[in-house]
């Protein structure tokens, strides 16, 4: 498999979980309408950071499906990310490279994508031409690639998100605001090398993912986690609907 396509899935992948180890924020598409008291919620958003961000760790460590959005920057790079993803290994939606999108599909342990002529046009270089007239807007088989692997398995990517983080970073809490319908706590994080991100907690439980942000320095970047626990629908391709470029 050609170096681009392996540089945009590890893209996704690397960015998504490096933004979580920074600030581990959350959310709660169910929290609306708990019991939980008033001083209750108060307690949780005074915490200290660090006791937030592991109240957050532990609510997503428990999650079967979870759909991940997110605008990035990598390496000058605008990376999009769209994918619902299951414990086993099932996803749908889309990546994008500078505006340019490919479908992304994993089921029964296979993965296939299929971009847009723009995204072959776009990092095919002087093969593009001939790549869109082999693959004919067919499902591309990509095999074992462990960028999209780690995209689309939900304990790899959750791992990834909820390690430990290094000793160097700091947690700040800050102030509680609405995030999408939700009340959510903020967590500024600064890691060794001072960079500054802000993940938000879920205040009532439990204390889900919702939004990390970067907005400072050279790679900023949003991603939003979504329909927890919801159904991931995914049906493989038909056999005459894919192709394989190592056999081309």
């Amino acid at each position: 498999m050609s170096t681009w396509v392996r540089r945009a899935a590890g893209a996704a992948a690397l960015v998504t979980a490096t933004a979580g180890l920074a600030a581990c924020g959350s959310d709660d598409d169910t929290a609306d309408g708990g019991d939980t008291t008033g001083a209750e919620t108060s307690a949780f958003a005074e915490q200290d950071g660090a006791e937030v961000r592991d109240a957050a760790a532990a609510a997503m460590g428990e999650l079967e499906s979870l759909r991940v959005t997110g605008e990035l920057t990598v390496d000058g790079e605008q990376i999009s990310i769209d994918l619902a993803s299951s414990s086993g290994g099932d996803c749908t939606g889309t990546i994008g490279v500078d505006g340019a999108d490919a479908e992304v599909l994993s089921a029964g342990g296979e993965t296939w994508f299929r971009p847009s002529e723009e995204f072959w046009r776009a990092q095919g270089g002087a093969q593009a031409d001939q790549i869109i007239e082999l693959v004919d807007g067919r499902w591309v088989v990509l095999g074992g690639d462990e960028g999209f692997a780690e995209l689309c398995d939900l304990d790899q990517l959750l791992e990834e998100l909820l390690d430990e983080a290094d000793e160097g970073t700091t947690y700040e809490t800050g102030e509680v605001s609405d995030v999408d319908g939700v009340s959510a706590v903020a967590v500024v994080s600064t890691d060794e090398d001072g960079e500054v991100s802000t993940g938000y907690i879920a205040v009532e439980e439990p204390h889900l993912l919702l939004r990390i942000e970067k907005t400072e320095g050279e790679e900023p970047g949003t991603v939003d986690f979504s329909e927890f626990d919801e159904p991931v629908e995914v049906e493989a391709p038909a056999a005459d609907d894919t192709v394989d470029l190592d056999n081309l």
